[in-house]
């Protein structure tokens, strides 16, 4: 699935990855491809992106982004304080 991470109208991310896990008001979600369209609210805390593609920790200027990386898989970690999220069609785009 395509992810774009949108921050104050300006792209800070465009990634493929194969699951996304975040915080709502009632409780955690897990995205994999393939999910039916939704749109949420996103609560404080940590959205985990998981992707197959390998990414260098210079890539990303962001200070809310950590970048993990074991065997061929690249966790990215981003704080956030509250957010929206939108997918449809495989597009999983998260504004905050």
């Amino acid at each position: 699935m395509k992810i774009f991470i949108l921050k104050k109208e300006k792209k800070i991310l465009e990634i493929e990855g194969f699951a996304v896990f975040f915080y709502t008001e009632k409780g955690q979600l897990e995205l994999l491809n393939n999910h039916c369209s939704l749109i949420s609210m996103i609560s404080s805390g940590i959205i985990k992106i998981y992707s197959n593609f390998l990414l260098e920790k210079e890539f990303l200027l962001e200070k809310e982004i950590q970048i993990f990386c074991n065997k061929n898989t690249t966790i990215l970690k981003i704080k956030i304080n509250y957010g929206l999220l939108k997918l449809k069609n495989n597009k999983i785009l998260f504004l905050f």
